[in-house]
This record gives C-alpha cells, structure tokens and sequence, in this order.
C-alpha cells in the first residue's frame, strides 16, 4: 500500500463513486483514502482538512466550474487530473491551468493507469531532486516542461509554441498551414491566425508529422486540408478557408512531386 491520498470533486455522485470504484479496482494499493466532494466549495474544504496528493476534478458543474478550485489556493500543493465529458474544456485546462493530465468521460482503465504512473514517476522525481543543487533544479524544472509538452504533443495532439505575448497551445489536427514571415510564422487554422516567434523551420520540427508538407520554401501545408492541384497555375487549393489566410498556395515542381503521389 502507497501512502497517496485522492480526492474526486464531481456534481455527480455516480461519477464519483464510478471513478471510486475503477480506481480500487484497478490499482488497489495505490491510495491508502480516496474522498469524495460534490462541488468546489466541498473540495476546498477537504482539500485543507486532508492535504491530498492529487485532485480528480469535474470541470463542468452547476455551482462552480472546476477551473474555480485554484482560486482559493495561493500556491497548488496537489497534481490535478481534469475529468470532463467535454473535449472543448481540455485547452483551457491545459493553457490556464495546467494538469497532470486528463480523462474522458467515461473513464478508460488504461488512461487512468498512464496517468497515474505519470504521478508517480514525477513523485519520484521530486524525491530524488530535493538535495540537488538550484541550477540542477533548473536543468530538470526544464526537462521536466519539456517530457510534459512531448507528452501532450505524442498522447493529446496539443502544442506549446510562444507568440509575441503569450504562449499558445494548439492541437496540430486544426491546422491548416503555417507561412514564414521572416524570423517568425504564421500559423493558420479555420478560427484563428496566431504570429508566432519561431522560424518555419522551428515549427516543422515541432510539429513533426507525416502530413505535413513543405510545397515551397514559405509553406508548410497540412495535406489533410488539401483539395487538389491546379497545374495550370501551379497552386495546392485547399478544401476550406483559414481565417485571415489564402485558399490556394504556391507550390514549387519539386513540391508538386512530393504531393503528387498523396493527392489525386
């Protein structure tokens, strides 16, 4: 038997006791005490009576979202794990707040126990870290941002990538193409353009994904979002248009070769 303690905030008591019961199921050493809270007020209060190791916490409930929980704490003390029936909340839970990660609804025993590894490998890594000198602190602070971010790239589809005043998270199947803009680049889905302070070449590599395509040295186009060529005029038209961007790009020969054999 480990020594975690858990709390699940959910509205909904067959939720919580659903979620109770895969856990004790699944892993039944992992915590020695799982509670249970039915709103964010709720959870406050046993947060502060229990001390818990992590947090299972509902976004979408009638008093309070979820999100709500941190504003009763000046520092986090626990891991959060979101649970949501709601896939639009994931990158506000993500951007804002970070997490150790989340679950869909209904609640998948397989994702659970990843997660759930990922709380305990970064418990070990704190451990480990506590003598360690600041600057050591820093180098793994900073792998440790940088395995979260591989993470949700490799398991959620999401990207972390700073523009001008901010760091914006994306999920790669929404975009479109991306456009070099000199030392910076435009990222274009069907919402939304973001600038960013990455080369092209930068977010290739971030990205780094088989159906993307570079059609000329500018462009790099998501070959999902591809309609047809037109050889006439030696441009890639796309099947939808990006806000505030082009619906039909340049393409090189060489480009042209490339895609030939992915789009008829």
């Amino acid at each position: 038997m480990k020594n975690y303690k858990a709390l699940i905030i959910d509205d909904e008591h067959f939720a919580q006791q659903g979620l109770k019961k895969i856990i004790q199921h699944a892993l039944p050493n992992f915590f020695i005490s799982i509670d249970t809270a039915s709103s964010v007020k709720e959870g406050v209060d046993l947060i502060n009576e229990i001390n818990p190791d992590i947090v299972f916490l509902d976004i979408q409930m009638p008093t309070e979202f979820g999100f709500k929980l941190f504003d009763y704490f000046d520092e986090i003390t626990f891991d959060v794990i979101f649970t949501t029936a709601h896939s639009d909340y994931i990158l506000q839970a993500v951007n804002q707040w970070g997490c150790l990660g989340y679950l869909m609804k209904p609640i998948a025993i397989s994702e659970l126990k990843t997660l759930l590894n990922r709380f305990e490998e970064r418990q070990n890594s704190f451990k480990k870290t506590e003598n360690s000198s600041p600057i050591l602190d820093d180098i793994e602070d900073d792998l440790r941002d940088e395995d979260l971010k591989n993470i949700f790239k490799n398991e959620h589809g999401i990207i972390f990538i700073p523009s001008i005043t901010e760091v914006l998270v994306i999920k790669i199947d929404e975009i479109i193409y991306c456009k070099a803009d000199d030392s910076y680049c435009t990222i274009f889905t069907k919402d939304d353009a973001y600038m960013v302070t990455k080369t092209l070449k930068e977010v290739e590599s971030l990205i780094n994904q088989t159906n993307f395509f570079r059609v000329n040295r500018s462009y790099l186009v998501n070959i999902n979002f591809a309609k047809k060529f037109d050889k006439r005029n030696n441009v890639l038209i796309l099947n939808c248009e990006p806000k505030d961007g082009e619906i039909s790009l340049p393409v090189t020969s060489l480009g042209y070769k490339i895609l030939s054999n992915v789009i008829s």
